[in-house]
């Protein structure tokens, strides 16, 4: 079976230019079996020859392999930090701009995007919100998000800093709520492959949380690297919590008082990582 999904892997990325091949094997192999069996499919061999036969629907099954996860205000404790100790820094640029690698239904990007406007600094900021699904990029790209969802996102919204309600920067949409359009306009969608893809914007902050525990070892070398290559001087870089073990070994360092923000050393090279990053559960799997 391992077999067959690496050669799956590197038939998609000859033919489609989409390179899973770095993508933790247990992690790609089970989002193949689940596409399979919703496909009615034996395994990845058929799912290769039902691709040949349809490859307009290659983008439904990258979508279906990354099966987005996404949460309005994820990590409170990492965006407060952000908010007290970066946010002030981030004040000496004429303009702000915020990478979201791997950013799935974009609920992390409109956190950013509120924060930034109750510190006023939006005006003068674009947020870049990435993604290599181009569904979960169509989805985020709506603004759109479920009032319960927002409902219980308020405490998390408290504890980043947040005042007042969080649903007053939303306005109704149906039976959803919407990103108010003040706030949506400074943020970008992007298809952006971090196994492929380079540099594409200078930022001064990015964000990249629960993205890299999918990737083997070599990906998330380059993936930290390429994050080094795209901070401009006095630029920070975020991750989730349980990606944190990848800084020290890439020559990222805490900032003083904080738990969440890093910065690149003088030159972030690539050195050998630690043997994985422990187990980790599987957000996207349930």
């Amino acid at each position: 079976m391992e077999n067959e999904i690496g050669e799956f892997a590197d038939w998609v990325c000859w033919r489609f230019g989409h390179d899973f091949r770095q993508y933790r094997p247990a992690t790609l192999a089970s989002r193949l079996r689940q596409l399979c069996a919703r496909l009615q499919l034996e395994g990845a061999a058929a799912l290769r020859d039902w691709l040949t036969q349809h490859p307009e629907r290659i983008d439904e099954v990258v979508d279906r392999i990354c099966v987005p996860v996404s949460e309005i205000f994820r990590e409170p404790r990492a965006l407060d930090e952000l908010r007290r100790l970066v946010f002030p820094q981030l004040r000496s640029f004429p303009t702000i701009t915020v990478w979201h690698a791997g950013c799935a239904a974009g609920q992390e990007a409109y956190s950013m995007a509120i924060l930034l406007h109750e510190a006023g600094l939006l005006p003068r900021s674009r947020i870049f919100a990435s993604d290599i699904s181009a569904g979960a990029l169509a989805r985020a790209g709506q603004g759109l998000i479920a009032g319960s969802d927002l409902a219980a996102a308020q405490p998390r919204y408290a504890a980043a800093g947040g005042e007042g309600a969080l649903a007053r920067h939303f306005l109704p949409a149906g039976d959803q709520m919407r990103l108010a359009p003040g706030l949506m306009s400074h943020i970008s969608f992007v298809r952006h492959n971090l196994a492929t893809d380079a540099v594409f914007c200078e930022a001064n902050l990015i964000l990249c949380c629960n993205v890299l525990i999918y990737f083997q070892r070599a990906l998330q070398a380059r993936a930290m690297q390429l994050f080094a290559d795209s901070l401009v001087r006095g630029g920070r870089l975020c991750l989730g919590r349980h990606e944190m073990a990848l800084a020290a070994a890439h020559r990222y360092e805490l900032m003083p008082g904080s738990a969440w923000i890093l910065c690149p050393q003088p030159k972030a090279w690539p050195v050998p990582c630690p043997d994985g990053l422990g187990p980790v559960p599987d957000e996207r799997m349930q």
